[in-house]
Formats: structure tokens, C-alpha cells, sequence
């Protein structure tokens, strides 16, 4: 009897141990960081502003791509209708994105616009896929947040196959901390989402993703 005891608390003192390393390690587990070889475009990902635009900038400045492409984000909110009737302009955010490169030494011409709104990163991505053209020569380099990472390889993989080769990186100053995601409430919220949004596209998207 006490042997078996014995192994019951041990068995649980391992699952714990097993637990707390996997929470420790999730941050890590979620920034992941491709290595780059030289590339058709580099792709700034909705969101993030100014960090995924400025990574791009970094990488066009440093000739892994010779062109920057952003998408054009979500669709006009009730928020934003309700500015322009009142005369009030809005700025869409691949027009800070484009504000951000240019000012970071990214020449306009090199900057190009995939049209289409999108409410989440499957969308995002599945327009990018198409107008990538698969079969085209060169992967693309996928600029997310860190946090956002790994939810990015995973959908990327789902959404495109083996279509389209491509690279995921995160901006160098997003803010998320990996090693420590628990120690601020808006890491643990970014770091659960994810974790959430991962678990969804390997159930096939039973749930809707969800908006940026």
C-alpha cells in the first residue's frame, strides 16, 4: 500500500513539475524566430504599431527583400464611420505602417498594398497566399508580434500547404516579454489568447478566429 503511494505522489510530483515548466516555457514556446534567406517580399502583419513595420524596415534595410508588402486590415468600423460624418479624418493603420517604413529609409515604390479587408489572421493570410501567386519564385517573410509567432507558423501551415514557402519573425522591439509573459497582466491575457487561437487551428477553426 505504501508503495503504491508512494508512486501516486510521485507521478503527481512529476505532472507538477512537467506543468510548471511548460508554463515557464510557453512565452519561448510562442515567439518563435525563423531564420531568414533571402526573400520575395517582406509582409508587416495587421496590428503592432510601429514595431512589426519598423522589423520590416530593418530587414528591407539589410536586403533580405526588396519589397514590403502590408495588407489593408480590417473593414471600416461604426467608430469610424461616425468620425467621417463628422468630419473628422481616420488614418488606417497601413497607412501609419507606410508613414513608418518611408520614414526608416523604405522607398515608396517599394511599398505595395494587398487589397482587402480582413477581420482576422486567417483572412490576413489568405490573402497574402493569394496574391503571392504560389508558384511564384521566393518565400515570404511573415512580420507578427511576438506573442503572435507561433498562432502565425501554425495557420500559415494550415492556410497555405506547402504552396508557398515562408519566413515568420516578430518585431525586435515589441514589448511582450517571452521569458517572463506571466508578470504583467497584458502579456498573460496576449499569451492566453494565443495559446486559444493555437488550439483552434489545430481543431480546424471549430471556433471563428477571432478579429485583430
Amino acid at each position: 500500500m505504501r508503495r503504491r503511494l508512494g508512486i501516486f505522489f510521485a507521478c503527481i510530483a512529476i505532472t507538477a513539475g512537467l506543468f510548471l515548466l511548460a508554463f515557464r516555457n510557453l512565452g519561448q514556446w510562442l515567439a518563435i524566430d525563423e531564420p531568414l534567406h533571402h526573400s520575395r517580399a517582406i509582409v508587416v502583419l495587421g496590428g503592432g504599431i510601429p514595431f512589426r513595420a519598423m522589423e520590416a524596415a530593418r530587414l528591407y534595410n539589410a536586403k533580405w527583400a526588396p519589397q514590403v508588402w502590408l495588407t489593408e486590415g480590417r473593414p471600416p468600423t461604426d467608430g469610424d464611420i461616425a468620425m467621417v460624418n463628422l468630419g473628422i479624418p481616420t488614418i488606417h493603420e497601413y497607412e501609419l505602417s507606410r508613414m513608418v517604413l518611408e520614414k526608416l529609409g523604405v522607398p515608396a515604390d517599394a511599398i505595395q498594398l494587398i487589397p482587402g479587408y480582413v477581420e482576422n489572421t486567417v483572412a490576413e493570410l489568405g490573402v497574402i497566399l493569394r496574391y503571392a501567386k504560389p508558384g511564384s519564385d521566393g518565400a515570404v517573410i511573415l512580420i507578427g508580434s511576438k506573442s503572435q509567432a507561433r498562432r502565425v507558423r501554425v495557420i500559415w501551415n494550415a492556410v497555405s500547404g506547402d504552396r508557398l514557402p515562408a519566413i515568420v519573425r516578430y518585431g525586435e522591439d515589441d514589448p511582450f516579454e517571452p521569458a517572463h509573459w506571466w508578470s504583467t497582466s497584458s502579456d498573460a491575457l496576449e499569451a492566453t489568447r494565443e495559446v486559444g487561437g493555437i488550439l483552434n487551428a489545430w481543431a480546424g477553426f471549430r471556433i471563428a478566429p477571432r478579429k485583430h
